[in-house]
């Protein structure tokens, strides 16, 4: 490619636009991380800004921030398809890309014109899946520019061809504790323990009530339902779309869902084994993206079904007595739903249907949970 589409996507850049760019797998909206086009990038996605994916250039940009582990993750694999959640009590970053406990998640990307924009740039910028309203992240750039102009915008693209596709980066927080596999993606578990062999780490993986609300019942408030687990990236997002489906197919009034995690990197997307398990039922999370459990995720909800006794702790300390229960004690069994985390697809599949069981009973006071 000529030197011609990167001097215009600079260009555009430097006015403070946001722009449509490739990464290894989709395409993303980037943008610098200034005031202006932070705040056109939450209107786009039509979330807050907290949380953003920054790319950057080079190891060089978070020189201080990595440590002894996150500097041996830098140098086995970027750029590539790894994403570091870095503390950032100097606030180096802004506000707008980090989360609430003040950490920024950050990669250099693999793509050779994404490495090639952000040479020319000189500046990190932000990365977001672009996404058609209830699709995948995009893959060729008509899709994401509709994925815009869903949004009322029309946005500069940077065509790299079709994209590949394929699971989201691998999402690690080094930490001062030692490092979290908080997602897996396309670098796996035994190549984060072999690139930390080195340093000694090792990586370790984040982890009275209503019988049923038959069909027709609702009234005049509406129950707002909160599933919990860890990340927000595997059997929470599952139960929410089971429910979503029931409710719709039982004709069930006055019930909304939604999830969240105890632990969520805010707009992380679903785990590549929660979205082909829900792809063989005919669901489809490829728009979804995590949300932290907070206090007031917890106070909006008039029902918080969590996976396992841990997140049930959580959620009441965040004030959900009364309103919080193990999903599985609530339907019947008790019991935790075991994390598929890291699993394969047969253990993600079998995660699915035991929320399908568990959730339906909970919904409807049916089904034979297990």
């Amino acid at each position: 490619m000529s030197g011609r589409p990167i001097r215009e996507a600079v260009r555009r850049l430097e006015r403070g636009e946001v722009i449509v760019h490739p990464t290894e797998a989709v395409y993303g909206f980037g943008g610098f991380l200034d005031d202006g086009p932070l705040g056109e990038l939450e209107k786009i996605k039509g979330r807050t800004g907290r949380g953003f994916v920054v790319l950057i250039p080079s190891a060089d940009a978070v020189a201080g921030m990595l440590g002894e582990t996150g500097r041996a993750l830098a140098a086995a694999f970027w750029p590539g398809p790894l994403t570091l959640v870095l503390d950032d009590p100097e606030g180096r970053f802004h506000a707008g890309v980090r989360a609430a406990d003040g950490s920024v998640a950050v990669r250099v990307p693999g793509h050779p014109l994404a490495q090639q924009l952000l040479t020319q740039c000189g500046r990190p910028i932000t990365s977001s899946s672009a996404n058609p309203p209830g699709e995948p992240p995009a893959r060729t750039v008509p899709e994401a520019v509709r994925a815009a102009r869903a949004r009322g915008r029309t946005l500069f693209a940077l065509d790299a061809g079709p994209l590949p596709g394929g699971a989201a980066s691998t999402l690690v927080r080094p930490g001062a504790d030692g490092p979290i596999l908080i997602r897996e993606g396309p670098v796996g578990l035994l190549q984060l323990e072999e690139a930390l062999r080195g340093v000694g780490a090792e990586p370790r993986q984040a982890r009275g009530a209503p019988s049923g609300l038959s069909s027709g019942s609702g009234g005049p408030e509406a129950l707002h339902v909160t599933f919990v687990c860890t990340g927000n990236t595997c059997r929470s997002p599952m139960a929410e779309a089971i429910a979503r489906r029931i409710i719709a197919d039982e004709g069930i009034r006055g019930v909304t869902v939604a999830s969240a995690g105890t632990a969520a990197w805010p707009g992380a997307p679903a785990s590549g084994g929660a979205l082909r398990a829900a792809a063989g039922a005919g669901l489809d999370l490829g728009s979804h993206e995590s949300v932290p459990l907070t206090e007031e995720v917890v106070s909006s909800s008039g029902l918080v079904l969590c996976m396992s006794s841990a997140h049930l702790s959580r959620v009441l300390e965040l004030g959900g007595e009364g309103r919080a229960y193990l999903l599985a004690e609530l339907a019947g069994p008790g019991g935790d739903v075991e994390d598929p985390f890291g699993g394969t697809d047969d253990v993600y599949s079998a995660t699915f249907e035991q929320l399908h069981a568990l959730v339906a009973a909970v919904l409807t006071g049916a089904g034979d949970p297990g």
